[in-house]
């Protein structure tokens, strides 16, 4: 009975205090004033058992959510999921990407100042003033060491459709490059018009020259009616004439050092295939309008290119 007394005596008095008490501390209050039996509402405190048996209950809840899931459903949303990203979002973002860099590289490209000549300015061009010669002979003849010489010499315009071409193939917007690079490598002609194109820009970027060496071109029939009908006539050829034994141990010797992809034993043989099928009747071509002046390369250099100014002087 005393017990009972003190129990219901001292809970007015709990409550009073509480009244007393701040907003957070009456709630506590109240929590341990009526929970069952009179012992403190640690559930309500959160103190004790009370949040880790809530939180059991939301891990049990989402096992049990988990455990109910049927796996044939999962894959499924998984592979919906996975053929979304392939098929759609992927695809999306490279096409974003493909734009943009694209559209870099025309800028870089006008940047560069490559974009070549307009119609109108190429039509205006005096092509027919300029003197042309033809530089012909087989890989490896020495085309370009002694056109570097009648350059000092005589003040020519050395143009190398090989060089023009790989320049082309290296530049990083060229849109011929891969198309370039696999000609070279196989040892075949690159189609005219690149070539032609090439070798016209290069003549307009010297509009004050009027005499051009245009070395390793036409490297057969169809070029070389192409350019005398969209460019000019050729007023010579220039002819090294080389036996294939010396030409393949000049070629194997600077492949040592060229750094060419077409300097190695496979590329040479099919260049000599190509220039004895395709090259070798431009020159008879020329040889019958009495154009070719044929320079004999079984000699020393120094001879070789005293033999090749005297030609080209006969001309002055």
């Amino acid at each position: 009975m005393f017990a009972s007394a003190l129990l219901r005596s001292s809970q007015p008095r709990l409550i009073v205090r509480a009244g007393r008490a701040s907003a957070g501390t009456k709630f506590a209050l109240r929590g341990y004033a009526t929970f069952p039996g009179g012992k403190p509402n640690q559930a309500r405190m959160g103190q004790g058992g009370g949040t880790t048996a809530k939180n059991d209950s939301s891990e049990k809840s989402f096992f049990s959510w988990l455990n109910n899931i049927n796996p044939f459903a999962l894959v499924g949303a998984a592979t919906i999921l996975i053929s979304g990203y392939t098929l759609i979002i992927k695809p999306y973002f490279e096409w974003r990407t493909d734009l943009k860099k694209r559209a870099d590289d025309r800028v870089k490209e006008e940047e560069s100042g490559k974009v070549g000549y307009s119609d109108e300015e190429i039509a205006q061009f005096p092509f027919d003033t300029k003197n042309v010669v033809f530089v012909l002979g087989g890989p490896g003849s020495g085309k370009g060491t002694n056109s570097a010489k009648l350059v000092e010499d005589f003040g020519f315009v050395h143009l190398s459709a090989g060089d023009l071409l790989r320049a082309e193939q290296q530049r990083e917007v060229s849109q011929y490059g891969e198309l370039i690079g696999h000609y070279i490598r196989e040892g075949l002609i690159v189609p005219h018009e690149i070539t032609i194109g090439l070798l016209r820009n290069a003549m307009m970027d010297h509009p004050a020259s009027n005499r051009f060496l245009i070395d390793g071109f036409p490297r057969n029939l169809v070029q070389a009616k192409a350019f005398e009908d969209t460019v000019c006539k050729a007023k010579k050829v220039l002819y090294f004439e080389c036996p294939e034994a010396t030409m393949l141990e000049r070629l194997l010797d600077r492949g040592k050092t060229s750094g060419r992809t077409d300097d190695n034993i496979g590329s040479i043989k099919k260049r000599f295939r190509t220039y004895i099928n395709d090259s070798k009747p431009v020159i008879d071509e020329y040889a019958k309008e009495g154009k070719v002046m044929t320079v004999s390369c079984e000699a020393s250099v120094e001879d070789v290119y005293k033999h090749t100014h005297d030609q080209i002087e006969a001309l002055e």
